[in-house]
């Protein structure tokens, strides 16, 4: 239970920092800017486009 529980925070979290990444592309913010802010690597940020 625990596990599955840990599993399903960690996926949320990771769904909320892509969500920020989004907005901040949307908003022109520079992916080396948005990789240091949310520690995505900057490959990462530019797939979500």
């Amino acid at each position: 239970y625990d596990e599955g529980l840990e599993k399903g925070l960690e996926k949320g979290r990771e769904e909320g920092i892509e969500k920020v990444a989004r907005n901040m592309l949307s908003k022109g913010i520079d992916v080396e800017i948005i990789a240091s802010v949310t520690g995505l690597t900057p490959q990462a940020i530019r797939q979500l486009h």
